[in-house]
């Protein structure tokens, strides 16, 4: 309701969003959020489940273009490096880059750590593993 009567109002939008979100309504959700990125552009987090919509919705192309596009605003905003990595791993399967989005995070922050609470190292040094056994 509120959307319909304040077309305007990012909030509203973002809110929205999230609700769609929540319920694994991707294709709304992904409406919603685009409604808010382009009142306010400058929002890392929407930009970000935007993101993960995307994955969702099995566009793992215009996930990583948000996920680049949160931390382009926000340079330490981990949770869209985090996803990018997630996403060309298990999406693209590109472990090296994948690697390579999340050593350039743990020079930003090393303490990350991932949605599960292992250190991002130690995500680190399992890809490195898998890569090496898969060579031999």
């Amino acid at each position: 309701a509120e959307v319909t009567a304040n077309p305007g109002n990012v909030e509203a939008w973002t809110r929205l969003g999230h609700v769609y979100f929540d319920t694994g309504q991707v294709i709304s959700a992904i409406k919603s959020y685009e409604r808010s990125l382009e009142l306010q552009p400058g929002n890392p987090d929407v930009w970000t489940d935007l993101g993960v919509m995307y994955r969702r919705n099995k566009q793992p192309l215009k996930a990583i273009e948000a996920f680049e596009r949160a931390y382009s605003i926000q340079p330490n905003h981990a949770t869209s490096r985090i996803n990018k990595g997630i996403v060309l791993l298990y999406d693209l399967n590109k472990p090296e880059e994948t690697i390579a989005v999340w050593e350039e995070l743990l020079a930003i922050n090393p303490a990350t750590t991932m949605p599960n609470n292992t250190s991002l190292q130690d995500a680190i040094n399992e890809i490195k593993a898998q890569i090496k056994t898969n060579k031999q």
